[in-house]
């Protein structure tokens, strides 16, 4: 598949092969590090490994948005505290994962199925489908853990740009 340039991009539906090679960029279309893989649960070498939860971006039930949700398990930890944020990331035809919109980082007991989560959501500007990732990132309070930031991948009804 040819990429256009960033400045010609259009949100689109991600080809299979996008990984290989697509960037990220924050909210102000700077590259920044990819934030983790789809399964980038990864064994501590010193601290825990928290269970990163996330659900896969979905439009949302209140209005014409895309919504991302974050949570945490203690995995192997000991705390019963940690500081979650979300990001969606909108997928470009140059090959890029766009950040739209991040929960404010919250302070979360470990998840037991009601509340205690982050949210992430982006109003529509159409219903056209689009590829949507949802990464979460855990940072355990008072304990070393690992750095991943796992994500979920759909294809959602929702373009915002």
């Amino acid at each position: 598949m040819a990429f256009v340039s960033a400045e010609d991009a259009e949100p689109g539906v991600a080809p299979p092969d996008a990984d290989a090679t697509a960037v990220y960029r924050d909210s102000a279309g700077q590259v920044m590090p990819a934030p983790g893989g789809p399964h980038a649960e990864s064994e501590a070498l010193i601290g825990c490994t928290p269970e990163s939860g996330h659900d896969n971006p979905h439009r949302s039930g209140t209005g014409v948005a895309v919504s991302g949700h974050g949570w945490w398990k203690k995995g192997n930890c000991d705390s019963d505290r940690a500081n979650v944020i979300n990001c969606l990331y909108e997928w470009y035809t140059d090959n890029s994962w766009r950040q739209k919109a991040c929960s404010p980082t919250k302070e979360l007991r470990p998840y037991t199925g009601s509340g205690d989560r982050t949210v992430a959501r982006r109003d529509c500007h159409s219903t056209a489908r689009t590829s949507w990732r949802n990464h979460v990132d855990v940072d355990v309070i008072g304990e070393i853990d690992t750095a991943e930031k796992p994500y979920r991948q759909a294809d959602v009804d929702c373009r915002v740009d």
